[in-house]
């Protein structure tokens, strides 16, 4: 049996498609299954298990853009240091990198420098603080976080639900494309430890596929996509000639 393309329209829907400013991915086919690109100002989980290249994928999206479009983005890294986001980056071709375009951060010298917070875990606070101001200052146009179960591993929350909705208005409020990469431990945290879906405009979930004893196959797909006419299903996610490109998964 072959692949079959079929689109829906996600829920909550107030325009569609093409009256939309999008963010092209720069991913081959992953663009034409969102009508063009991320929809600008959406707030977007970029979930998965370990090692299926979630950061890599933000990263190309933020570069290609930076070199496109003179995209101005911010890309904060809880856990893992800018010298390696940066080596990774490399091996990727995804460089020369203009950090007045693509700015990475790693929140390990913030918190060298917010001690006093760190000690309070009131990680949120100081986040939201600095986003703020980066974002004002500096007018960028995209901001990515990396990852948020890091991010929880910082904060000393009391009602987690209730505080990541105050944390998702305020993103929302500043009026940029926010892209959240997500650690999925398990099938039930594959949308985020706190149900983090309902809050999110949009879902990109990946995953390995076992292809028998000794391989495996890398799969993306979009679970949700407000204001977008979507392809739900998976597809395989390679990296050909320093470019990442979805296709078709064939079943005989």
């Amino acid at each position: 049996m072959g692949f079959h393309k079929i689109y829906i329209y996600d829920e909550h829907t107030d325009c569609i498609g093409d009256g939309l400013d999008r963010i092209k991915t720069f991913v081959e086919g992953l663009d034409e299954d969102l009508s063009g690109g991320l929809p600008k100002g959406h707030i977007i989980l970029i979930t998965g298990t370990p090692g299926t290249m979630k950061s890599s994928l933000v990263l190309n999206v933020m570069f290609h853009n930076a070199v496109a479009h003179n995209m101005k983005s911010l890309y904060i890294s809880v856990e893992e240091s800018k010298e390696s986001l940066l080596a990774t980056m490399e091996n990727l071709g995804l460089a020369p990198i203009d950090e007045r375009k693509l700015f990475i951060v790693d929140v390990a010298k913030l918190r060298l420098e917010h001690q006093e917070a760190d000690e309070a875990r009131d990680w949120l606070k100081i986040l939201k603080e600095y986003i703020f101001r980066r974002v004002r200052d500096e007018h960028f146009e995209v901001v990515a976080i990396d990852s948020l179960t890091a991010l929880y591993s910082l904060v000393a929350f009391t009602n987690p639900r209730n505080e990541l909705f105050h944390f998702f208005g305020f993103l929302r409020e500043l009026g940029v494309t926010v892209l959240l990469i997500c650690e999925a431990v398990s099938e039930e945290s594959a949308f985020g430890l706190y149900r983090e879906d309902y809050l999110a405009d949009g879902i990109i979930q990946l995953k390995f596929t076992s292809l028998g004893e000794s391989d495996v196959s890398l799969r993306i797909r979009i679970v949700k996509m407000r204001h977008t006419k979507v392809h739900h299903g998976y597809k395989a996610l390679i990296v050909r000639d320093g470019k990442f490109v979805t296709t078709p998964i064939i079943t005989e």
